[in-house]
């Protein structure tokens, strides 16, 4: 009897303790449920976070300038501090947002210290005005690099998955726990990660300022020499990256990038038949007779307005422009030696400024076609079947003045980590073209036409200089039935000591001179006057 009391009450005592088990490990999971549930939490995205775009002395050039974002839990008792934050048209919004159970963003005008309430500052993509907008590009609605260095360098500028935001706690059934934790993830260290180009944002402003007031169509160029890093480039007219919409039916077509565009180019080409013609050993002395017409294969050749210059050397022929000279020392080269000569200088190439970006070829004649007398003719001044576009000009200037070394212009000139490390891009190769002797010349008679010929307009007060006009003829006709022709003025400073060399574009202007003589000349005395810094740094 004993022993059966003893083996009961050990079964007794073996199920209680199942059952005490069983309820802990039951009260165990519910504990743990309840903790999964108050472990879930709402994302609030307050900005996507965009690397920077920077000019080469590391200012940005967008992400310039802040806004305040309030990330707010909606809890009506805060309305007063919020109002006095807000805008008068976004208290509507202000009291929806705090009618609903979830947290939202909204744009404050000051910091506001109440609980449920967090404050951040956001950088503004865009300013109202964009330096260089065409070459910076604009982005999506999806905030994805649509043109230009925005584009170019999408994977590296944008920084994916990497937003700021707030994350909040909820209950189990969605419900915002008010008071409950909250955790910030800030990730706009990131910003400051980037791409360094060359441009100078002072003499970018200052380019665009000047030329607006002369130019409606068109583009210019700074580069530095001779390194061809281009400090400024601008087309014209331009867009502001926030209202692209506006501007796709635009018959002036602002969101096209003249300076990569191809025009028909005319007297400026001088310079590379009078090159060639050095080259060959044809002397700067060599003479010629200029009656104001040179009739050939049935085709009258004037020089402007038919205007005789008489007997001229290398330089006033090309300080005057001369036409028939340069017709004269083309035959006696040939085409061969004149296409070469071209081609030296880059035209006929495409130039890549950033992947994707990248410059039409424009058009050379035939090598065969250069046997007819005609077409020779018309090559030696620049008509023709030619076309070069500002880019590949801004690389012949740099050249020249250069002492004859040709180095491909440069945009970027490296990239930035969030630690403002900067890794710089390989430099693209130099070489040399023509002489230093024939570079020399070259100058010299540019300087001439400043001084004496057909580019004095764009004689700066400030600054010696040197330069070249061109008044290309099209064929074809503006909506006034007059002939549109592309006006050219292209040159560097100081004459002694290149610095600088800039080439303006006017579209459908009334010459180089006139049109963008006043852009060469206003730039250079602007730059004397507003940064004189530029020259001892």
């Amino acid at each position: 009897m004993f022993k059966r009391i003893i083996l009961f009450f050990s079964i007794i005592m073996v199920c209680f303790c199942i059952a005490i088990f069983r309820l802990d490990n039951l009260s165990n999971q519910e504990i743990l449920h309840d903790a999964a549930v108050y472990q879930r939490s709402y994302k609030l995205k307050i900005s996507s976070v965009r690397g920077t775009i920077y000019d080469c002395r590391l200012t940005p050039i967008v992400n310039k300038t802040k806004k305040l974002i309030a990330a707010v839990v909606p809890e009506t008792k805060i309305f007063g501090d919020l109002s006095a934050a807000v805008s008068e048209e976004r208290l509507g919004d202000l009291w929806k947002n705090l009618s609903r159970n979830e947290p939202f963003v909204i744009e404050v005008n000051k910091n506001i210290n109440c609980s449920g309430v967090k404050t951040f500052e956001i950088p503004i993509r865009y300013s109202s005005i964009v330096p260089a907008a065409h070459i910076i590009g604009y982005l999506s609605n999806e905030s994805k690099g649509i043109s230009g260095i925005e584009k170019a360098y999408d994977d590296y500028l944008c920084c994916t998955e990497q937003d700021i935001c707030v994350r909040y706690s909820v209950g189990a059934s969605n419900q915002l726990l008010f008071g409950g934790n909250s955790f910030t993830d800030d990730k706009s260290y990131l910003l400051t990660k980037g791409v360094v180009l060359n441009i100078d944002q002072r003499l970018q402003s200052l380019t665009e300022e000047v030329a607006n007031k002369y130019i409606s169509k068109g583009a210019v160029i700074i580069t530095e020499v001779p390194g061809c890093e281009i400090r400024a480039i601008s087309s014209f007219p331009g867009f502001m990256p926030l209202s692209i919409s506006k501007y796709l039916n635009d018959e002036d077509s602002p969101l096209v990038n003249r300076v990569l565009m191809s025009y028909n180019f005319g007297s400026i080409f001088k310079l590379v038949t009078a090159a060639a013609a050095l080259e060959k050993g044809i002397s700067e002395n060599f003479e010629y007779d200029c009656t104001g017409a040179d009739e050939i294969d049935g085709n009258k050749f004037r020089c402007f307005a038919g205007k005789a210059h008489g007997m001229e050397d290398m330089e006033r022929a090309l300080a005057y422009s001369c036409n028939g000279y340069f017709i004269e020392i083309a035959r006696k080269i040939g085409g061969n030696a004149l296409l070469s000569m071209a081609k030296k200088f880059k035209f006929g190439e495409n130039i890549e400024l950033a992947p994707g970006v990248i410059c039409c070829k424009g058009t050379l004649p035939e090598e065969e076609s250069l046997a007819k007398t005609g077409i020779l003719a018309n090559f030696s001044f620049g008509q023709g079947k030619l076309t070069v576009t500002p880019l590949q000009v801004c690389g012949m200037i740099n050249a020249i003045a250069s002492n004859g070394i040709y180095t491909e212009p440069k945009l970027v000139y490296g990239f930035a980590d969030e630690k403002m490390k900067i890794t710089k891009q390989e430099n693209k190769k130099s070489e040399k073209i023509i002489s230093k002797d024939t570079a020399e010349k070259l100058k010299r008679y540019m300087s001439a036409s400043v001084e004496y010929g057909t580019s004095e307009k764009g004689k700066p007060e400030k600054s010696s200089a040197a330069a070249k006009t061109s008044t290309a003829q099209t064929g074809i006709k503006n909506k006034d039935g007059k002939e549109v022709t592309q006006a050219w003025y292209a040159g560097f400073f100081p004459f002694e000591n290149p610095k600088y060399s800039i080439v303006v574009l006017a579209e459908d202007g009334t010459g180089g001179g006139e049109s963008c003589g006043p852009v060469f000349k206003e730039i250079i005395d602007r730059i004397y006057t507003d940064i004189p810094e530029i020259f001892i740094e």
